[in-house]
């Protein structure tokens, strides 16, 4: 990578943010940091940006006086980072801002041999995924607790994990409590403990089972469309994948997913295989979707990648999540979604399914439809009661949902 000038590196990075809707009082403390290095920077009579002059900053931020937080210090360093990937990679990642700690091959070999069972007794990838990680956020919990082998784990180590969950949404730590049961119980299943620690984990009253999700108007769904800005390439990327995840149905990490292949313009149709099933889905390409794609395809990244849908930024890679991005637009948008309200792309899924069953259409189509493979899945979907559903209208500004 050629060098970078200190201020062109803050200011490309400061757009980035933008860009990728980081939160803005997120923005606002990273630039704030970037502004007091660029200050040192020139103190120093440092024009171009060496990861020495980052090192040398940092060092004098452990010794301000008075100390700082351990805390705030770690804030400032993420924030540095950016900068360091930026001028030596080209981007940044999460993942390289807070890289996970190694486990040790004991625990690795665990997860590996968890994942093994998962596929055989028919788990999906996507579960398998979220299992890995989940057991993996646990198993570093007790690391730092003091653990070095799993036959270490007991009752009282598991106790004082469960008091991490206190605070959580009831619905985060009920699937907490589920994989940790599982875990627990592979503990035993495949000889690292002698007891089933699984049993000892206490029955929570956590409420309904069901979480509340918003289920959309369709004229709140057109003010969440209508803030974004179609004239730009990153607009034109997330209109094309809102609309998807509204007309379609289909689940946030499957628009992520989608290759360009998946596309068939000959039949007007999306088909993909669903992340959470394993199952193939085909579903009809509508007017409006095409459109959208098409106006999106004219401005994408030239890139080797397949994904139908790619990061802005180098190496313009698949999208991981586009949720938060969502979140934001409908922040903006002014639509008032109660604060105990799940409103990620997801609730989109749920609204489809909601509105269709308002108006009689067959479970079987609609089951089809969104690509379920258990029939009682569609039951979730069920938020409202009929009288409320039947005032839902279907149809969008620009066309129709069926």
């Amino acid at each position: 990578m050629p060098e970078k000038i200190l201020t062109q590196l803050v200011a490309q990075a400061t757009n980035i943010m933008h860009e990728q809707n980081y939160d803005e009082r997120m923005i606002k403390y990273d630039v704030s940091v970037w502004r007091r290095f660029l200050e040192f920077c020139d103190t120093k009579g440092y024009r171009l940006y060496s990861p020495s002059y980052k090192e040398e900053f940092i060092t004098q931020i452990r010794n301000s006086t008075p100390p700082l937080k351990e805390s705030t210090i770690a804030r400032k360093v993420t924030a540095l980072k950016k900068l360091d990937l930026l001028a030596t990679k080209g981007s940044w990642t999460k993942g390289e801002l807070n890289p996970l700690s190694k486990l040790p091959p004991e625990f690795n070999d665990f997860l590996d041999k968890q994942d093994e069972y998962l596929v055989k007794t028919g788990h999906s990838d996507c579960s398998r995924e979220t299992m890995r990680k989940s057991v993996a956020f646990v198993m570093r919990y007790f690391i730092s607790n003091g653990v070095q082998h799993l036959s270490e784990i007991d009752n009282a180590r598991v106790s004082a994990y469960l008091l991490t969950l206190s605070g959580h949404a009831k619905s985060t730590v009920r699937g907490e409590l589920s994989r940790l049961r599982m875990f627990l119980s592979y503990l035993q299943l495949f000889g690292y403990t002698t007891e089933n620690l699984a049993e000892r984990v206490p029955e929570y009253r956590l409420g309904n089972s069901q979480s509340m999700v918003k289920i959309w108007e369709s004229d709140e769904i057109n003010k969440v469309l209508e803030t974004i800005d179609r004239s730009s390439p990153k607009g034109k990327r997330d209109f094309a994948m809102v609309s998807i995840a509204a007309e379609l149905g289909v689940r946030s990490k499957d628009v992520c997913d989608l290759k360009l292949t998946d596309i068939d313009w000959d039949l007007c149709s999306i088909s993909f295989v669903q992340s959470k099933t394993r199952k193939p889905n085909t579903l009809p390409l509508s007017e409006k979707i095409g459109n959208a794609i098409i106006d999106y395809l004219r401005v994408r990244p030239q890139t080797d990648s397949q994904h139908l849908f790619v990061n802005l930024n180098p190496p313009y890679g698949r999208m991981k999540s586009f949720n938060s991005s969502f979140e934001k637009y409908v922040a903006r948008s002014g639509v008032k979604v109660q604060p105990e309200a799940h409103h990620g792309l997801h609730s989109l899924r749920a609204t489809l399914a909601t509105k269709l069953l308002s108006v009689d259409v067959s479970p079987d189509v609609i089951f089809s439809f969104l690509g379920h493979t258990d029939r009682n899945s569609l039951s979730h979907y069920i938020r409202l009661d009929v009288e409320n559903l039947r005032e839902c209208a279907l149809s969008f500004e620009d066309g129709e949902l069926i």
